[in-house]
């Protein structure tokens, strides 16, 4: 009881409304936080499952390709020089898929090198001969290139970072962007190639056994039923995923850039601006930075054990501006 008998009042109707707005949004925040950190653990947990999730479904096309494939197409009257070659192309597309995944999976994705302490002193001026200055990361307190960006699941700062893949188990960045590509590109080939080879052996599967023109034994009918269907899902998946890169590599864009970017032209175009990708060089160049100086007709960006290698270092990136000076 109060003076004057008076009641006093909880002491939470007494907060005002934007004092308990900022304490929701502060809360709701924090909720959002850990739910994000919880995304990330879980992140990092699971990473090597989908490597190896990745790798199994990889080996079991492969083995359907080598084991049930390839000998009814012997069976079937396939010449062996036809043969050869099939088997030939088949390995050429392994090879590649399994190279490029693992540069991807097992290469530095380009952490930031440790800058000199004086250099985080002038960091808001020049540094040495990078313009303008790396800025400071506040999660990893290293210094950050333009266009380098902080992972949460890795725990640090990523030069030129697109994204963090779980199926590498790994970030997606300067240094493993073109084997990034190049394993999807491969990926996708092989999976085309294989449903073109193995459709007739896939449909003959799906007739009744007293209707099917090859003998098909049960395991034969599994193992080619579920790989076909792997084969088929995995290429749309990688021509949808593999286009929008194809996309950002021509543009000369990162996943993180393209959403800063189409907000950026939606605030520019509210004031009657033009919003610019200041990395925009045109397509060749463009190219050329992610899969080194190699003409694209010549096709050796397609090999990156014989291409030469991109010239960007992943502290600096030439912009519209220096060929425009």
């Amino acid at each position: 009881m109060g003076l004057g008998g008076a009641t006093q009042e909880p002491g939470f109707l007494c907060i005002g409304p934007r004092r308990l707005a900022r304490q929701c949004l502060r809360c709701c925040g924090q909720c959002c936080n850990f739910v994000l950190d919880c995304v990330d653990v879980a992140l990092r947990v699971i990473g090597p499952l989908f490597v190896l999730l990745a790798l199994s479904l990889v080996s079991f096309v492969t083995y359907t390709f080598f084991t049930v494939l390839i000998p009814h197409l012997a069976d079937s009257g396939t010449s062996s020089s036809l043969l050869l070659l099939e088997m030939a192309l088949g390995c050429f597309l392994l090879v590649n898929i399994l190279y490029n995944y693992a540069m991807a999976v097992c290469l530095n994705p380009g952490v930031p090198p440790e800058f000199p302490g004086e250099a985080l002193e002038s960091k808001d001026g020049e540094l040495g001969d990078y313009a303008p200055a790396p800025k400071q990361c506040h999660k990893c307190l290293k210094l950050k290139p333009p266009r380098a960006h902080h992972c949460s699941v890795c725990k640090t700062c990523v030069m030129k970072m697109d994204h963090h893949c779980p199926w590498i188990n790994n970030c997606v960045g300067a240094n493993n962007y073109r084997y990034f590509c190049l394993f999807m590109f491969f990926l996708a080939m092989g999976c085309l190639y294989y449903t073109v080879l193995g459709s007739r052996l896939f449909f003959q599967a799906l007739v009744p056994a007293r209707k099917r023109t090859i003998k098909l034994k049960f395991e034969d009918i599994q193992c080619v039923t579920l790989s076909w269907l792997v084969s088929i899902c995995i290429f749309c998946a990688i021509c949808l995923l593999g286009g929008f890169h194809l996309y950002l590599v021509l543009t000369n864009q990162t996943t993180i850039e393209f959403h800063t970017n189409m907000a950026g032209r939606q605030i520019a175009r509210k004031r009657g601006e033009i919003h610019r990708n200041p990395y925009d060089l045109g397509m060749s160049r463009n190219f050329q930075q992610v899969f080194g100086p190699n003409t694209f007709f010549g096709f050796r960006w397609l090999l990156p054990y014989v291409a030469r290698r991109p010239t960007c270092n992943g502290l600096e990136y030439p912009m519209v501006s220096d060929f425009r000076a």
